[in-house]
């Protein structure tokens, strides 16, 4: 049985400005058209403006910070998520390979850190993901078996590791292909 979800900070936690408008979307939109202009448009074949007009044809949307790819946001669709898995009793977990102290002193709020019942931080604790044992102790952190635990992480390498040792993983790629990805997982057991 399933008592803990970790989650990756970048790429999971953070998001570019593209993926939060991909997964603020509404379900029915052609996600998969969607990203074919956006390829379109990145690797030169078609200019901004195209961009722009076929974006808001597909979407009924205007995204125009095509160029901004770079720009770290708090993921809130994620956040929000978070505090309804906790209001479901998971214990909520953070992984992430990080040099420094800044998701505690500049990225998540007081408020959005009191989401996480840990946070294991690869700077505090001298040791990386992959390896084995980053994953042992955030369980450990978190007073969880490994097989009661879900990773969520952007690397799939990092998900591979994560199987290896007995958690179950899940890659995110969007939103809501994550969310279905871990429902599917907490049905299960």
């Amino acid at each position: 049985m399933i008592e803990a979800i970790i989650f990756d900070c970048f790429g999971v936690l953070t998001t570019e400005t593209w993926l939060a408008f991909i997964d603020s979307l509404p379900e029915r939109t052609d996600v998969d058209a969607v990203r074919q202009v956006r390829r379109a448009y990145t690797s030169g074949q078609i200019s901004k403006q195209a961009c722009v007009r076929q974006i808001k044809e597909l979407t009924g949307r205007v995204f125009t910070e095509a160029e901004d790819q770079e720009e770290v946001a708090r993921n809130t669709i994620v956040l929000a998520y978070i505090r309804e898995l906790r209001g479901r009793g998971y214990k909520i977990g953070l992984l992430s390979n990080i040099a420094s102290n800044w998701i505690r002193d500049s990225f998540l709020s007081p408020q959005e850190q009191a989401l996480f019942d840990d946070m294991t931080l690869s700077f505090e604790v001298g040791i990386v993901k992959p390896d084995p044992r980053i994953f042992e102790l955030a369980c450990k952190r978190l007073g969880v078996d490994m097989n009661q635990t879900v990773l969520v992480d952007d690397i799939e390498r990092y998900c591979m590791a994560a199987k290896e040792v007995g958690m179950a993983a899940v890659l995110y790629k969007d939103f809501k292909q994550f969310k279905a990805d871990l429902e599917s997982i907490l049905r299960a057991t």
